[in-house]
């Protein structure tokens, strides 16, 4: 909205201001809507407190009833205006109040008299709108309306009718098929978007009768269709058609054969995507469809080879033949520059090549796997599960290609997808059965992720037995009893159990070790090692009924479960490679992200909420909570940082961990060091009950051209007063008190904003050498380009473009391509490329380029680095 209707309002640059209003109030907002009544409009006026309404409603923001109604019917005076933009934004507030104001349908006639105006643009929007407020009463009136506007010669117009038809036939579809006549008519039209619309609302009101579906395709088949999106739509309804009955409709599929020869690319490759995604086609009635996107593998457009590609990996899981004609092609892709592309490239030649060239193509993906995203990686990965079944001969390669993955940095999906693939090389070749545990146990020994390492344990507790040679597993299990969480020790616990059950040579061994573990902190592990060695010191019916058979039966049941749900080849073939990518739901990885961005907003919400504080608005950066306590100490204190160019904010959240006594007045002292730091106040916290948790901030001054660093320590001052646990009221008389607190700590990254840039090399040579600085660096205290690299971004707290965090394995040098903007007045953009590499005395060295901002900033970062 703000920028379409190109409102002259003097915002800021969108990249130092990517919200215009952010930290407006509602209540001064409503005030300036009286602004409506008058009888000379402000059209610029009008213009800025319509939009300032549409942001708060699109925060969230609610209005109460009486509000919302006052509010709306005030919006309708100004269709008195003239003025084009100011029309469109009432309109839009017309929709967005209807759902909260009260008697909205009262605006109906003034919204009628707009669809019979001779501007194409009020008839469009007055029709939107008019659908948003009138209710199934007041239907039957304006239905003829919206029947004529539908065969209207303005496209927008009957777009706008088609669409309220859609909607419409939700409530009410009787009164939508009445009008199937202009609907036809609209379809005939040249306008491109009513065509599509109209060719969408004929396939919902008929969408459940399949009968009727195939006959509205045969006849909309005989109509010339202009719109690229309309026929796309018809290319998906007439798959829909063949899939049901592909012998008896030889037309249709005629149809979208011949769509491949469309001037437009999309419907293009909409076809050949239809075509692909039949099951019931064979090779040969692929071959279409492939010499399509045969094609595309050499275009010059990026997303054509993407998608080409993409859409060839699905095809070459169940019909590898097919594909076998694009291999040269597919091996030309391989040093394609954009990662995703090659990487696809080399899946599919792993589908469709022959087992000697397994070891080349795993070869040449190595090198450059690490640049690429772990929904990528996983497609990879995928390929390997196929590729066992295969060549089960290569699985000594493929393992070894996994085992290296396996030790790579990457997210939950992908170290799951590498643990599936060997479970399924394990199952179906029993000769990597021992090979594939063994790459396992090593993985445990440094997973980070809890529900993988109970995974594992359950499968070495499974097979392990099993082996030739079963005692070399105990180690690695008996590690992690040892060194890790309580739940990876009690599937630990377990597993040994099993090892006791089914080898009884083994037993008295691990018996020994479980009445180790019987001293465990952990109830959980405690309670299975006191009950596994009571089992094992019974009878050795006892052993068979408590370990093996329950081992047995666990077995079959996951193994039930997997088939149920881990079909390889359908869950590869299935959405797309990209579908699924980031954490897993539920994993740790996924809920320790989403609790700390939770919690973050939440501290912002609170901060921007709070009568002292919400005029300083939205913070450029808050920190993630750190605690200053011990986390059962009888104050639980954590912090948080809010930085602004003139100030920073620092937020004490305090936890009363005691029972029966209440706190006031409470509030931290802080004792910085920092130059440039003025403490301008602190907001304490009134009273603290019992268990409860509440924020007190203290406030801080600075230069907005100075950037702090350092630490400050810290003292939690309060009176603490006795409640009586009969009455639950406090003493009178309370006792003045302090507690001593960690430091905190400020680093550069508190100011800095990670951003996400489309083309780093492009905005590099936009910003140019005059914005530059540049130095080199001996960092000896680091014994690898990864660890260099990670302290690099942590410490300077940008974004790393294109996962250019992550260094390929033994690589000699290594590039990090950094975006972030500091918080400056105006907010300072910067890139930084900063290449680490091993010097000739093999050091590791940092040549460190900045560019963006002022000179200061540029040399400010540069020595705090080093320092």
């Amino acid at each position: 909205i703000f920028f379409r209707l190109g409102m002259n309002l003097n915002l800021r640059d969108e990249e130092e201001e990517p919200l215009p209003f952010e930290g407006i109030d509602k209540a001064t907002t409503l005030h300036e809507s009286k602004a409506f009544n008058q009888s000379t409009l402000d059209a610029k006026k009008c213009k800025a407190t319509l939009i300032k309404v549409l942001y708060l409603l699109a925060m969230g923001e609610t209005f109460a009833a009486t509000e919302a109604t006052e509010l709306f019917f005030n919006t309708t005076k100004l269709l008195q205006s003239q003025d084009v933009g100011l029309r469109r934004l009432v309109y839009i507030m017309v929709k967005e109040l209807s759902t909260c104001a009260e008697h909205v349908f009262v605006a109906s006639n003034t919204l009628c008299k707009d669809m019979n105006s001779t501007n194409d643009m009020y008839k469009a929007n007055s029709i939107r709108a008019l659908r948003k407020i009138t209710d199934s009463s007041m239907l039957g009136p304006i239905e003829r309306y919206l029947a004529q506007a539908v065969v209207d010669k303005a496209d927008i117009v009957s777009s706008a009718a088609i669409v309220t038809g859609i909607h419409l036939s939700v409530t009410h579809p009787e009164l939508v098929k009445r009008w199937a006549g202009e609907v036809g008519e609209a379809l005939k039209q040249r306008g491109v978007m009513a065509q599509y619309h109209a060719l969408a609302l004929l396939h919902k009101l008929r969408k459940n009768d399949k009968l009727s579906v195939s006959k509205l395709v045969q006849s909309v088949n005989t109509t010339p269709i202009r719109s690229p999106m309309a026929l796309c739509l018809l290319i998906r309804m007439c798959t829909e058609v063949l899939k049901e009955d592909f012998e008896g409709a030889p037309d249709l599929s005629q149809f979208v054969v011949n769509s491949l020869k469309h001037s437009s690319e999309m419907v293009v490759f909409e076809a050949a995507k239809g075509i692909c995604t039949l099951k019931v086609t064979n090779a040969k009635d692929l071959t279409p469809a492939i010499l399509v996107l045969q094609l595309y593998l050499t275009s010059h457009k990026p997303v054509l080879r993407f998608a080409a590609v993409r859409l060839l990996s699905k095809v070459a899981t169940t019909q590898p033949l097919a594909v076998t004609t694009c291999n040269i092609d597919l091996e030309s892709l391989i040093s394609d520059p954009n990662r995703n592309i090659a990487t696809l490239a080399i899946t599919t030649l792993l589908k469709t090549g022959s087992e000697f060239s397994i070891d080349r193509l795993l070869k040449q993906i190595n090198t450059f796997i690490s640049d690429i995203a772990d929904e990528f990686k996983i497609v990879v990965i995928d390929a390997m599960k196929l590729l066992c079944v295969k060549f089960p001969h290569k699985h000594n390669v493929l393992l070894s290609f996994l085992s290296d993955a396996l030790r790579d940095e990457g997210g939950y999906d992908f170290k799951k997808s590498i643990v599936d693939a060997i479970i399924k090389i394990i199952e179906t070749i029993s000769q990597a059965k021992e090979e594939g545990l063994m790459h396992l146990c090593e993985f445990i020994e440094d997973c980070e992720f809890t529900l993988l390492s109970q995974r594992v344990l359950h499968l070495l507790g499974q097979l392990g037995p099993t082996t030739t040679n079963p005692h070399k597993y105990i180690r690695y299990i008996y590690n992690r009893v040892i060194l890790e969480t309580p739940a990876v020790r009690a599937a630990s616990v377990s597993a040994l159990a099993k090892f006791a059950g089914l080898c009884p040579p083994l037993r008295q061994s691990v018996k020994v070790l479980l009445q180790r573990v019987m001293q465990d902190n952990d109830d959980e592990v405690r309670d299975r090692a006191v009950f596994y060695t009571n089992v094992l010191d019974s009878s050795e019916e006892d052993v068979e009924t408590f370990i093996v058979d329950v081992a047995n039966s666990t077995a079959q049941r996951r193994a039930r479960l997997d088939n149920e749900k881990d079909d390889d080849v359908a869950r590869f073939t299935d959405e797309g490679a990209g579908e699924g990518a980031g954490a897993e739901p539920g994993s740790p990885l996924a809920e320790q992200v989403v609790k700390q961005h939770k919690q973050i907003e939440k501290a912002i919400a609170d901060l921007m909420a709070h009568p002292k504080l919400k005029a300083y608005g939205r913070p450029h950066k808050t920190s993630e909570p750190e605690h200053i306590t011990d986390t059962e100490s009888e104050f639980v204190v954590t912090y948080l940082k809010h930085a602004y160019a003139d100030r920073v904010i620092f937020e004490f959240k305090v936890h009363n961990n005691m029972d029966d006594v209440l706190l006031e007045d409470v509030s931290v002292k802080m004792d910085c060091d920092m130059e440039g730091l003025e403490e301008e106040g602190c907001i304490p916290i009134k009273t603290l009950q019992s268990s409860e948790t509440l924020s007190t901030y203290v406030i801080f001054a600075k230069d907005p051209d100075t950037f702090l660093t350092g630490s400050g320590a810290c003292v939690l001052c309060f009176t603490m007063k006795e409640v009586d646990k009969d009455t639950g009221e406090p003493d009178a008389d309370g006792t003045e008190d302090e507690y001593q607190l960690e430091e905190v700590v400020v680093n550069v990254c508190d100011f800095m904003e990670p951003f996400e840039v489309a083309n780093f090399h492009k905005d590099w040579d936009d910003v140019g050498e005059l914005e530059q600085h540049a130095d080199t660096f001996a960092l000896s205290a680091f014994k690898s380009l990864q660890a260099a690299a990670d302290e690099i971004v942590g410490f300077l707290g940008m974004e790393p473009h294109n996962n250019s965090k992550t260094v390929p394995p033994k690589s000699k040098q290594h590039t990090v391509l950094l975006v972030g903007r500091l918080c400056t007045d105006p907010v300072s953009k910067l890139l930084v490329k900063a290449k680490v590499f091993f010097s000739t005395d093999n050091v590791v060295t940092l040549e460190f380029m900045i560019r963006g901002g002022d000179e200061n900033i540029r040399l400010f970062l540069t020595q705090e680095l080093v320092s």
